[in-house]
């Protein structure tokens, strides 16, 4: 099964967003690149019908995993705005 990941870096003017290697955006938030790159995500995933998840590399180098779209099994807790 074919999956893509929407990936969230620090920068050095905010937070980049990249999806396949190409900068979508930059925002000055964390939590403002999370909500971006989580509605990307959505959109991915309805237009292909693959899962895409959103992942977020923090400045300590750990790389955690924040959003799910599409993943078998994947309960909703709430969601990401």
């Amino acid at each position: 099964m074919n999956r893509s990941i929407v990936t969230i870096e620090p920068a050095l003017a905010g937070w980049v967003v990249s999806f396949e290697g190409r900068a979508l955006q930059v925002l000055p938030s964390k939590l403002e690149a999370i909500g971006f790159a989580s509605r990307r995500a959505a959109e991915q995933h309805q237009a292909s019908g693959a899962p895409c998840g959103v992942s977020v590399r923090l400045r300590t180098g750990e790389t955690v995993l924040v959003a799910l779209h599409g993943w078998e099994g994947q309960t909703v807790r709430g969601s990401l705005r």
